[in-house]
């Protein structure tokens, strides 16, 4: 079964809606006070729990590839089947990313921070590498890129992030009778890397040349 159909068949099999996550709340709590944030993207929204609790504050919309879409239940909150990795991202104020960085590879990576425009928040709740060995409470049927502090830094840094807040340990994400190593990341991007850049201006001058026509 690949992942798609993995986890299409997980979230259709469990419809009700519990409490939100930890990391929500911690989010929430953590972003209380800062009223530059009205709309937030969900980056793997799953059941839509997470999503619910942050449209109490926020404008949402949650977007998952599963297949899966939960019902919006009031009009602050909107979910859509959609590759998070690639879509654009204008108009979004924060990036709400839990336990869906590390179900996507490294180039996905690199994919996804490049699409985030400067002046957007980016949050992170991943499972870290030192866990790797940890038994899983849904077992190993479903790809895992278990997250390295020295990696994910290097790689927001030259995306042109800013890390606000790293953590790493246990007790942030227990489920039943798991408590994974995990990662928390807050972050703000604020400007556009220079690879980016070099590659992204050749494309645009290329473009432009097709476009002009010779006069004699």
């Amino acid at each position: 079964m690949d992942d798609i159909s993995y986890w299409n068949t997980f979230y259709n099999n469990k419809l009700s809606i519990s409490d939100c996550s930890d990391f929500c709340k911690f989010i929430l709590k953590y972003f209380q006070d800062n009223h530059d944030i009205n709309h937030v993207l969900e980056c793997g929204c799953g059941n839509g729990r997470d999503g619910y609790a942050l449209s109490k504050k926020y404008h949402v919309h949650g977007v998952d590839n599963s297949g899966y879409i939960p019902k919006s239940e009031c009009s602050k909150v909107t979910f859509s089947c959609d590759n998070f990795v690639e879509m654009k991202k204008d108009g979004y104020d924060l990036l709400y990313s839990r336990f869906t960085f590390h179900s996507i590879t490294n180039d996905q990576h690199q994919t996804f921070l490049k699409t985030i425009n400067p002046g957007t928040y980016l949050v992170i709740e991943a499972r870290s590498i030192e866990g790797i060995n940890d038994d899983v409470h849904h077992g190993k049927e479903h790809y895992r890129n278990y997250i390295d502090e020295t990696y994910i830094k290097n790689l927001l840094n030259e995306n042109g992030f800013e890390i606000l807040l790293f953590e790493e340990g246990r007790d942030m994400a227990i489920y039943k009778d798991e408590n994974p190593v995990c990662i928390r990341i807050i972050c703000k991007k604020w400007f556009i890397s220079a690879v980016y850049l070099e590659i992204n201006l050749q494309e645009y001058i290329n473009h432009q040349t097709k476009k002009i026509v010779f006069f004699y």
